[in-house]
């Protein structure tokens, strides 16, 4: 007999007879309960309301499910109670694919056999008096190289040839981390007097090599590239696929990111310079049915899974307008930095007038001031005009400056603006034009913008020569 049948027949077999004599325990006595405190009380009705509500929530959900029960003329009778009605799994299976994996119909453009593998390209040319808004593209080659280091504050860029720049932009499959995917790299060069447009579509993923190999032959021939947030984006995103794709990465190359240029030109009279608002209120141009930004990823996600191409050509335009907004941008740029416009907005003038500040060419920067002074209101022209007497004071000229200052004391709107002002006459009058008592005037304003106790050395400073120059 096998172990399991032993132990088997050992249970099945009857136990002693149980005995006839009972005893009766005595049950203990049950244990004292301590004292409730006030705190012991509300803690038990807190749980006794929370079991409450618990059970009203499970008895209505119960109710719920039983009314919501389907009726049973409209379940199938091979399928039964707890089946899903006629017609739902339909509703709730997901779609199929619309097309097969490797067809690729309605994609714009082609695939190319290059030296580096095939590639699906999208190519485009614009001539040079093409207008993007009312700028033309043709624009960015007349910006000598010096205006373009001027513009972007980077003394590295004196020596590039415009001529030979690579504009640069990508779309990907999101914002942030390794697995980020430019599926579409847009580039733009100038040859045989046109803007010329590339596009590289990544029709599946896995297959960026021959993309990357001709980025790098590109690169090898521009002599910079420019983008629109690139320096924190683009250029970055691309290094880091080379290296997923186990790839050299080129040298980083001289590098022009038009947003820290548009930032400084325009933030102050736009407030925002994505590269839409931009088009629309620097460039004059408003795109028509553009696909948005953040949804991108998510309509190239759906088509390399199967889904529609329909949506790919709007990205791939969505990426030609903004390469070619950075031409248009670039020359624009260039032409209303290299002199006064009679259309400028004064605050744009101010700006420039900081930027030729900022890269040193100070009779530029004073030219701009002055006219931005002279056309804008409240305290813009408060702005201009104390940069104006900045740049009159270290030319020595001081009937300028006091003239400059005045304007500004007139036009201040703020507090802040007004206590600056009148720090500034403060100092020119004690220690240019020797005016004690106009100085002690102002100084007597500044207790805002210096503080109690500077303000207060201040007057005292001068009640002091003051003091002396009438003890004479």
């Amino acid at each position: 007999m096998s172990r399991f049948k032993q132990r088997l027949a050992r249970l099945s077999m009857p136990g002693p007879a149980a005995s006839t004599t009972t005893v009766v325990e005595e049950a203990p006595a049950p244990p004292e309960t301590p004292p409730q405190t006030p705190a012991d009380r509300a803690r038990l009705e807190r749980i006794a309301t929370l079991k409450s509500r618990l059970n009203d929530m499970v008895s209505r959900r119960k109710a719920e499910l039983r009314t919501a029960r389907p009726d049973p003329a409209e379940v199938s009778p091979r399928r039964g109670w707890g089946r899903l009605p006629r017609g739902a799994e339909a509703e709730l299976a997901p779609p199929a694919p619309v097309r097969a994996l490797d067809d690729f119909t309605g994609v714009p453009g082609a695939l190319e056999d290059t030296p580096h593998g095939p590639i699906h390209i999208v190519r485009a040319r614009f001539d040079l008096d093409h207008c993007h808004g009312h700028t033309p593209v043709g624009g960015a080659l007349r910006v000598p190289a010096a205006e373009v280091a001027r513009l972007a504050l980077d003394e590295e860029l004196l020596g590039v040839d415009p001529t030979r720049a690579l504009f640069l932009d990508t779309e990907t499959t999101g914002l942030h981390g390794s697995g980020t995917v430019p599926f579409l790299i847009g580039l733009g060069w100038f040859e045989d007097g046109a803007l010329h447009l590339c596009q590289l579509f990544l029709r599946r993923l896995g297959e960026e090599a021959p993309m990357l190999a001709f980025v790098t032959e590109r690169l090898a021939a521009a002599s910079c590239i420019i983008t629109y947030n690139g320096k924190s984006f683009d250029w970055p995103l691309i290094r880091t696929r080379y290296v997923m794709n186990r790839m050299t990465p080129p040298p980083d190359p001289l590098h022009l990111d038009l947003l820290h240029c548009a930032r400084r030109a325009y933030k102050k009279r736009l407030g925002g310079v994505r590269l839409v608002e931009i088009e629309q209120r620097v460039l004059g141009m408003e795109r028509i049915e553009d696909v948005p930004g953040s949804e991108i990823p998510a309509i190239y996600l759906d088509f390399i899974r199967g889904g529609t191409a329909e949506r790919i050509g709007g990205i791939i335009e969505h990426n030609a307008h903004d390469i070619v907004a950075m031409a248009a941008l670039l020359g624009r740029l260039g032409e209303r930095f290299a002199e006064v416009a009679d259309d400028d907005d004064p605050r744009d003038l101010l700006s420039y007038a900081r930027i030729a500040e900022r890269a040193g060419d100070e009779g530029r920067a004073a030219d701009f001031a002055r006219v931005a002074a002279e056309r804008a209101t409240g305290g813009w022209a408060a702005d201009a005009w104390m940069l104006h007497a900045r740049f009159a004071r270290r030319r020595g000229d001081t009937d300028e400056e006091h003239r400059a200052l005045v304007a500004a004391t007139a036009e201040a709107d703020d507090d802040e603006r007004l206590g600056q002002a009148h720090l500034a006459l403060a100092k020119l009058y004690e220690h240019r034009l020797k005016d004690l008592d106009r100085a002690l005037t102002h100084a007597r304003h500044t207790r805002w913008i210096e503080g109690p106790t500077r303000h207060q050395k201040r007057v005292a400073r001068i009640e002091a020569k003051r003091a002396r120059a009438d003890a004479r």
